[in-house]
């Protein structure tokens, strides 16, 4: 009984004053019958605790501990049964609400493994703001004490939510990590703008464009990480690369936008191209297809050194870098509503073409 009241109580810090209350006095019961508005309060995978004020980015998981795991009862579901429910507002945004057990390790304000409440977000492009109202009740199926409290079969308690997740709005003229999200971004109208998007070893993509007077914000989030694409089998016998952008973002610019991809087959360590740049293909994925894009990049070499693949665009999409075409025997293994498109005769570069010549020695 003292160990779950200690447990109880260490875990008030990271809930609203009321729910720290109802733990601190009398049997230190886990939550009143009558059920609960937890408003935020909720940790992240690590253990850190979002404060009530905060709007929570889309796109994420956020998790509401309840008791440490090796005192609870209420994932044995011979004691519990357990109902979620995504709330009256705005449900759509939320892809899962279920209860779990979570170690949430050393670090944060929450530590070890507790029961929590898994709340999964989905993804949004926009800069509008939701209110979100999820819940979880518990039913006893039999008659179980927890903390003192006892519930008779048939018993219930729920824990209602009520948070804000959404986007901040940023300027357009930024550096951004691949995978970053949870911001939209607003061009200087009239303006010169330049993004980046870099990983923990060099820059990967740049856009830079001259904003028009209707600036419309846009989603700057690219991932590299091919998880759950379904054409990576396509390129499965070969070294290639993917940048998606998110959302396809368009971009609000006086004239075509200037988009840049790092070539990823530079070596470092020989400060040596390792594959020719003529031999590189660029796909792009446009409404399911993978369409060879080749022709509308130009292998360069920037005024800082650096070896990219330029295009001009209106719009940010999803595109692979391969050192090779997709072999023919890959393509007969997919799916036929995955076809790939053959694009025309590659025409000359209209600029400074790398030739293996020009590789770093």
């Amino acid at each position: 009984m003292k160990k779950v009241l200690a447990l109880l109580l260490a875990l008030a810090c990271a809930l609203p004053l009321g729910v720290a209350a109802a733990a601190a006095t009398g049997d230190a019961i886990p939550y009143p019958n009558i059920g609960l508005v937890v408003e935020s309060d909720l940790c992240d995978g690590d253990g850190a605790v979002y404060s009530a004020a905060d709007v929570i980015a889309p796109d994420t998981t956020v998790y509401f501990p309840i008791e440490e795991a090796a005192v609870s009862k209420l994932t044995d579901k011979d004691f519990f049964k357990v109902k979620t429910d995504k709330g009256d507002d705005n449900s759509k945004m939320i892809q899962k609400v279920s209860v779990t057990e979570k170690n949430f390790g050393t670090g944060g304000r929450i530590k070890g493994r507790w029961v929590a409440v898994k709340i999964e977000l989905k993804q949004d492009i926009t800069d509008n703001e939701y209110k979100l109202t999820p819940e979880v009740t518990f039913t006893a199926k039999e008659k179980v004490t927890i903390g003192g409290q006892e519930y008779a079969e048939g018993q219930k308690f729920s824990i209602k939510f009520k948070f804000f997740m959404g986007n901040t709005t940023e300027n357009a003229d930024q550096d951004y990590m691949a995978g970053d999200g949870g911001v939209v971004l607003e061009p200087n109208k009239n303006e010169d703008n330049e993004i980046t998007w870099e990983d923990e070893n060099r820059t990967l993509a740049r856009l830079a464009f001259e904003s028009d007077d209707d600036a419309k914000k846009l989603f700057p989030k690219m991932t590299t990480k091919w998880d759950d694409q379904d054409y990576a089998d396509y390129f499965a016998d070969q070294d290639a690369f993917l940048f998606d952008f998110i959302g396809a973002p368009r971009i609000s610019s006086t004239s075509r936008a200037t988009f840049e991809i790092y070539n990823p087959y530079y070596d470092s360590d020989e400060d040596a191209l390792t594959v020719d740049p003529s031999d590189v293909v660029i796909y792009q994925v446009i409404d399911g297809e993978l369409v060879d894009v080749t022709p509308a990049f130009s292998a360069v070499e920037t005024d800082d050194g650096d070896y990219v693949f330029r295009s001009k665009t209106r719009q940010l999409g999803t595109y692979v870098v391969a050192e090779m075409p997709i072999a023919a025997a890959a393509r007969a293994e997919r799916p036929a509503e995955k076809p790939v498109k053959e694009a025309p005769a590659r025409p000359a570069p209209t600029e400074k073409a790398i030739l293996p010549s020009f590789a770093k020695k």
